[in-house]
């Protein structure tokens, strides 16, 4: 049972964490044994950015998130309450938490909150699915780069063109 300093320690670390975050999914994690908290801890960290998975009493997190863009529903902090806070791509992290649940029954993706938007689990899935920056900055390098390829092939073929025409008219006043 926590005391109410730590109760306030609580809500203010939790305050902190929000401060920053673009995002943060909720979680329960019944059933989960600690090697599985602490494997999902250590996707979320190598999740290409900075989270935190905190795990909060439900009446703590509804005040530390009170009259913040986290406000959020009953629904989301209902049952024991595991929270992934996103600071970076918030696709990155729905992939490392989709991916967990898929290979692990007990943790069970409740919903979250995404640039002040309450999202349930088929969005979640949906960020999921979406690519990392990484991937769309070299999808958009290729794209770009392709035409650049077909102007510099055809200049290079035209000016072929125009020395082969210059070879042939040469040999013609040669001879």
């Amino acid at each position: 049972m926590l005391n109410r300093e730590q109760k306030a320690e609580q809500v203010e670390g939790l305050k902190a964490a929000v401060a920053d975050a673009n995002a943060m999914l909720m979680v329960d994690y019944r059933g989960l044994t600690v090697p599985d908290a602490n494997e999902i801890r250590a996707k979320l960290r190598d999740a290409d950015g900075d989270y935190r998975y905190h795990v909060a009493k439900n009446t703590l997190a509804k005040i530390a998130f009170a009259d913040t863009p986290f406000s959020i529903g009953k629904d989301l902090l209902n049952g024991p309450t595991a929270i992934a806070f996103c600071y970076d791509e918030v696709s990155v992290l729905a992939k490392a938490l989709v991916d967990f649940a898929k290979d692990n029954e007990n943790l069970e993706i409740k919903g979250g909150v995404v640039d002040g938007e309450i999202v349930d689990l088929s969005a979640i899935r949906a960020l999921a699915a979406l690519p990392t920056k990484h991937e769309l900055q070299g999808m958009l390098a290729g794209t770009l780069q392709a035409p650049l390829r077909n102007l510099a092939g055809t200049m290079h073929s035209l000016l072929g063109h125009l020395r082969n025409a210059l070879e042939q008219r040469q040999n013609q006043l040669d001879s």
